[in-house]
């Protein structure tokens, strides 16, 4: 998937977050808990396209309005900005036993 915002001549730095797959009734649902972004389908494709679209959405709006620092650290993340800056997400919360549930990587661009 590509995840990315059109920063206009602003640095991006490159992270990694998990994101939980499962089903949930007749919907598969593709869930962040670091950053308390869901999204659901009627399959795991559908599911993932519009996970996509909710997390660059997230990123584009708290970034927009000056707020994607504070809430990420309200979230629990960390942020090093010497040397270099690093936004570190916090570490995962005992997760609910679910059927069929299953993990991937998502790359996502955020704005520094």
């Amino acid at each position: 998937m590509k995840n990315y915002l059109k920063a206009d001549g602003n640095r991006t730095v490159s992270i990694s977050i998990d994101v939980d797959v499962f089903k949930e009734g007749d919907y598969i649902v593709a869930y962040c808990g670091a950053l308390e972004v869901s999204s659901f389908g009627k399959d795991e494709v559908e599911a993932r396209k519009n996970f996509e679209e909710a997390l660059n959405i997230f990123v584009e709006e708290t970034h927009k309005r000056g707020t994607l620092e504070k809430v990420l650290l309200d979230l629990g993340w960390s942020l090093r900005k010497k040397p270099t800056v690093l936004y570190t997400p916090p570490k995962s919360l005992a997760k609910p036993n679910r059927l069929e549930q299953h993990q991937f990587e998502e790359r996502v661009l955020l704005p520094i």
